[in-house]
This record gives structure tokens, C-alpha cells and sequence, in this order.
């Protein structure tokens, strides 16, 4: 009889791996191993505890189900135009990106803005120092004083 891996055995009867490995475990379905060192668990062993597979199990359960096995040919070309479709778009995409990223790495640096120059002249230190010398504070009469001079009061 065929004998197949847990994992072969619990697709074809929609059961979960640890459900499997768990009979076996208890001993309520015998299991052995492969060439590979696998488990396997020969099909009669499976159809006495669980019946008849819920899949067709004249079919080859050793070969991986396709997806698009139950699709009509037409559909198949049809979804496969679309996928060429769109790669196209991302390839032409990808092309129009390079070209721009080339053509502004050939751009000279930009000029200096307002807003640059003004960060600049905040970052240099101040020359004016303090006209009193009591460690650099200036009081508010002095500040006074200054603008009165400026504004010629």
C-alpha cells in the first residue's frame, strides 16, 4: 500500500500535522520511516482509523496541489497577460526613476537661500562684549542706555 509523509497524509485528510503525530504518539495509528528518515503512515492505516480520505486518494497525493489546476486555460493566459502587463509598467517606471535620479545628480549644488544665510549668521559668535565687567551681565539700565544713545534721545 502507499505510504506517505504525516504532512502528505494530514493535507489529504484536512487534519492538522500535531493531530497525526499525536495518534501516532498514542499509538492508535502505527507509523515507520522512510529511505529519508521521515515518518510515514501507510494509507490502509489511515482509511481503518479516519475512513476514506477526503480527497480523492487515487490521485498522486505525493506531487504538491496547483493552484491552478481548476483553472480554464483561457483564464490562465489571461491573468498571466496581465502579470507581463504589469511588470512592464514597473520596468519602464524603474527606467523614468534612473534617469532622474541621474540627470539631478548632474545638477550643480544648490545656491544659498535667505533662510541658509540667516542660520549661518546665528551660529557665528557675537563680537560685542558686555560694557560692564561683573562677569558678563548686563543690566536693563545699561540696555537703556545703549538704545537711547542709538535712537539720539
Amino acid at each position: 500500500m502507499q505510504k506517505l509523509t504525516i504532512g502528505r497524509m494530514a493535507k489529504l485528510y484536512g487534519l492538522h500535522r500535531s493531530t497525526l503525530y499525536d495518534a501516532v504518539s498514542k499509538g492508535r495509528i502505527s507509523a515507520g520511516f522512510d529511505g529519508k528518515g521521515q515518518r510515514v503512515i501507510e494509507l490502509s492505516e489511515m482509511i481503518r482509523v479516519y475512513g476514506e480520505p477526503l480527497n480523492d486518494a487515487r490521485q498522486n497525493p505525493t506531487s504538491p496541489p496547483d493552484a491552478y489546476q481548476t483553472l480554464a486555460d483561457s483564464e490562465l493566459l489571461s491573468r498571466f497577460d496581465a502579470l507581463i502587463e504589469v511588470v512592464k509598467e514597473q520596468r519602464d517606471e524603474l527606467k523614468a526613476l534612473r534617469e532622474e535620479v541621474h540627470q539631478l545628480r548632474r545638477l550643480p549644488p544648490p545656491l544659498a537661500t535667505p533662510i541658509d544665510k540667516l542660520e549661518a549668521s546665528q551660529k557665528q559668535p557675537t563680537t560685542s562684549k558686555p560694557s560692564d565687567k561683573s562677569g558678563g551681565s548686563v543690566s536693563f539700565a545699561d540696555i537703556e542706555k545703549k538704545l537711547a544713545k542709538r535712537l539720539g534721545r
